[in-house]
């Protein structure tokens, strides 16, 4: 296929159509709210604070952290959807900017953030590496990096559409099947040019991490008995136990449908992006 063609104009159209009709208000009430609260477990938030949302999209989550007092700056590499980020931050309270940019190749100073929030991205990026090294060159020394991507362990994914156990395939039958979906089939990955191209581990991303100098924790060690609610109520007496024997927390990895991080940055190991 192309680029510039009638078709690619086509295929981007609806790109924005799909991410145009995904209902932001809705999608950021619940799952918002409890990182949210995880966060605030790890890091006390004040009016003042820094944020980078990397690869924000429409500003989604920007605007939910500067509605909350925090000054807000977003950054993707889509000027259609830095564009849609910039109309909806201009009817919300606070400060914030969006910016056009790489994430591998971050414009920003070193030390600038007391936060850096990433929702699925690192999956999509083209060096994951090169991007959490940027990350942490632009986090302060005790600031607090979140973010959530793929989970190799979980059989089903939302990434690419009509393909149960897609993590559990051999790399380069993905690659193989992500070329075929990007000429023939673009609505299996909801027309983006972007598709998930990588697929964790919780300790895979904990080792890279601690390399760089962070305190790392999964969602399950932020959580707390009074989090669990309806049939999830039942693990109550038995959180701790899962928290704290191996076995209990590799099923609670394979369970879970993303690999969900918070991680505090304790030094100043960091290399610049490709090091």
């Amino acid at each position: 296929m192309r680029r510039g063609s009638v078709l690619d104009s086509e295929i981007r159209q609806k790109f924005l159509e799909y991410n145009a009709a995904r209902n932001v208000e809705d999608r950021r009430s619940k799952n918002f709210q409890n990182e949210f609260k995880y966060v605030c477990r790890l890091k006390a938030l004040s009016p003042g604070l820094k944020l980078l949302d990397i690869g924000c999209g429409p500003g989604l989550f920007t605007a939910f952290w500067v509605e909350r007092g925090v000054e807000g700056t977003g950054i993707d590499i889509d000027l259609s959807l830095v564009k849609v980020a910039r109309d909806y931050l201009e009817k919300k309270a606070g400060k914030a900017q969006v910016l056009v940019g790489r994430v591998e190749e971050l414009p920003y100073q070193e030390g600038l953030f007391d936060i850096c929030f990433a929702n699925a991205i690192l999956e999509h990026v083209q060096d994951w590496q090169a991007t959490l090294r940027e990350v942490t060159r632009v986090l302060k020394v005790d600031g607090l990096l979140v973010f959530s991507t793929t989970n190799k362990l979980h059989p089903f994914q939302q990434e690419i559409n009509r393909f149960p156990f897609y993590p559990w395939i051999p790399e380069r039958i993905k690659k193989k099947i992500i070329e075929k979906i990007m000429k023939h089939r673009p609505d299996l990955v909801n027309y983006t040019e972007y598709p998930a191209i990588h697929w964790f581990t919780y300790e895979k991303l904990k080792a890279f991490l601690h390399a760089l100098g962070y305190q790392v924790f999964t969602r399950l060690d932020l959580i707390e008995k009074s989090d669990l609610q309806g049939w999830k109520a039942t693990a109550k007496p038995s959180l701790p136990i899962i928290k704290n024997v191996h076995l209990l927390r590799y099923l609670y990895y394979f369970y879970s449908l993303d690999v969900s991080v918070s991680a505090i940055k304790r030094g100043q190991r960091f290399h610049k992006a490709g090091q």
